[in-house]
């Protein structure tokens, strides 16, 4: 594949991409509660190649192939075979995600998405997460960012 610039993954990511926050009960966690910010995009098989160039722009993350086989209906609504990119590592997101972006501006809804996932990633850094009011600064926050992120909004 020919070499993409920061403005084609930047562009390629308002349609496609996805910044996010898995948010839940978890026991493992002190105040039994896990937040982890990700960022994603998942296209059909036959455009891996532009995930690949994503991914050698950010210098993170992982490239999965998504086996529909395993899921039900997915052969009834005829969809084709997906890869997902996905970086979920804090360290990634903060130095090289969350950079990238700033520098490489979104537009639209998807820079609101990404404007509310930087209010996240950032109390995540200072362990925010990890105190009962830190939580409850960044729920609010989590919850609004996934209306905002809900298709047809």
């Amino acid at each position: 594949m020919e070499n993409i610039s920061p403005e084609n993954v930047s562009g390629f990511v308002v349609g496609e991409g996805c910044f996010y926050v898995e948010c839940g009960g978890d026991k493992k966690y002190k105040l039994g509660y896990r937040i982890r910010p990700a960022f994603c995009i998942e296209v059909r098989h036959d455009d891996r190649e532009v995930l690949e160039a994503v991914r050698d722009h950010l210098g993170c993350g992982n490239i999965y192939d998504l086996d529909f086989g395993r899921y039900k209906g997915y052969e009834q609504k005829k969809w084709k075979p997906h890869v997902k990119y996905r970086t979920s590592n804090i360290d990634d997101i903060s130095k090289k995600v969350v950079p990238f972006f700033k520098q490489h501006r979104l537009f639209g809804k998807k820079r609101r998405s990404f404007d509310l996932f930087c209010k996240i990633v950032e109390l995540v850094e200072r362990k925010a997460h990890l105190s009962e009011e830190g939580l409850q600064q960044i729920l609010p926050l989590v919850n609004e960012l996934r209306t905002l992120n809900k298709k047809g909004i």
